[in-house]
């Protein structure tokens, strides 16, 4: 087991899904098994990854909108003034 100074807290938790997202595999090698080690005894740790991947899952269901192509040659055209 881990020692208490390097157990992962809610906080850094949430920071961790905000910056790398649900994959734990993407995360930091440092911050991988604290992380698991937090789901394993956090009730709200796991309700928070299944929130996160609710999320995830709805964004890449949703395709993106193009932008209009008058508005994308406007861009354009202000970009080589």
């Amino acid at each position: 087991m881990a020692k208490s100074e390097d157990a992962m807290t809610i906080e850094r938790f949430k920071e961790m899904l905000d910056c790398h997202g649900t994959k734990l595999d993407t995360w930091p090698k440092s911050e991988q098994l604290p992380a698991r080690q937090l789901l394993l005894h956090s009730e709200e740790a796991r309700t928070l990854l299944k929130f996160d991947e609710g999320i995830e899952a709805l964004l890449k269901a949703s395709p993106a909108k193009k932008a209009p192509a008058f508005l994308v040659g406007n861009i354009m055209d202000r970009i080589k003034k």
